[in-house]
């Protein structure tokens, strides 16, 4: 099984009543919805943060950071 996590909570994920985590039993199927929804975020939210896609072990993390 793989996990894809969203850490943190930005007041725009808040308001879209984003899920924070979401099974898969596909690795390629965990990384590419990861992927689309870091772009989607990223392109769709406020613009404060850039929201990033890094793996640990079977799970693909969305991690959040302010942008510079």
């Amino acid at each position: 099984m793989h996990k894809v996590i969203i850490e943190g909570q930005c007041g725009c994920i808040r308001r879209a009543n984003m899920e924070l985590e979401a099974n898969f039993s596909d690795r390629d199927d965990a990384l590419i919805a990861a992927s689309g929804l870091a772009q989607k975020m990223n392109d769709d939210f406020c613009g404060k943060h850039q929201f990033n896609v890094r793996q640990e072990g079977k799970d693909f993390h969305i991690a959040m950071q302010m942008r510079g």
